[in-house]
């Protein structure tokens, strides 16, 4: 009988590096960080329960990301890479789960379903065996640390950002795509400008649809990345009177 083969102390010590590096992600994950690095919270409003929940056509619905991840801003609650959607139907109703229930989003997930449903029109609660179909991406899991960000936008606005968002279905969701910014901002929204993405992830998804379509730039970082926390802590959901553009629930 062959002996078992023994781990190296190279081996060893690899693991024990692994194992550390575990602890540590795993052990800064909740960690959280003070108010006075966090959004504003003047222009914040905090869902309660009895409240009516509104979400429009042209709302973003987002959950944030973990802290350690690079270049990303600060929110706390946040957990593993976070997601964003774009509402295209909305709904009103007091009960979170039943406001979700009946809403329909456009959203790029990471996840691993035909390439028709990785740029994908869903609601944003539905349950389903089937993957492609099955959706509880800002479940009650997420309570308390769900975000309703709204920008002050015409509806021919919001049309063409939906319209843009919708354009991308059939491409592939992907962690490493990044950013298009035009050479011309007058291009932003012109067909051949479409092709420069052939990947998304979610909050890239966001953010380049309503950069296309309105030059904002709602990345708070002005990173390489757009994270979902990139999004939340944008300025520009300041702008809107009584915290209208930033809702937490």
């Amino acid at each position: 009988m062959n002996k078992p083969i023994q781990p190296s102390s190279s081996g060893k010590h690899k693991m024990l590096i692994l194992f550390v590096l575990s602890l540590y992600i795993f052990g800064c994950s909740e960690a959280p960080i003070p108010e006075s690095e966090n959004i504003n919270q003047a222009s914040t409003l905090i869902f309660k329960p009895g409240d009516t929940l509104e979400l429009k056509r042209g709302d973003f619905l987002v959950r944030p990301n973990l802290n350690i991840l690079p270049g990303t801003s600060l929110i706390n609650g946040g957990k593993n890479y976070g997601h964003a959607a774009i509402v295209v139907k909305g709904f009103r109703h007091w009960h979170p789960d039943s406001l979700l229930a009946g809403t329909i989003i456009i959203e790029s997930i990471a996840k691993d379903v035909p390439a028709g449903f990785q740029v994908r029109e869903i609601k944003a609660l539905v349950s389903n065996r089937m993957e492609s179909f099955d959706n509880h991406n800002f479940d009650n899991r997420y309570k308390g640390h769900r975000y309703r960000l709204r920008l002050p936008l015409s509806e021919s606005t919001i049309d063409s950002i939906i319209h843009f968002a919708q354009a991308q279905k059939g491409k592939l969701s992907s962690w490493n795509a990044s950013k298009f910014i035009p050479k011309d901002p007058k291009l932003n929204n012109s067909p051949s400008n479409l092709m420069e993405n052939e990947t998304w992830y979610c909050s890239l998804l966001v953010w380049q649809s309503v950069f296309n379509v309105t030059g904002l730039d709602i990345d708070h970082s002005g990173g390489y990345m757009a994270y979902p926390n990139d999004l939340i802590n944008s300025r520009y959901f300041d702008s809107l009177p009584d915290g209208e553009g930033r809702l937490r629930f």
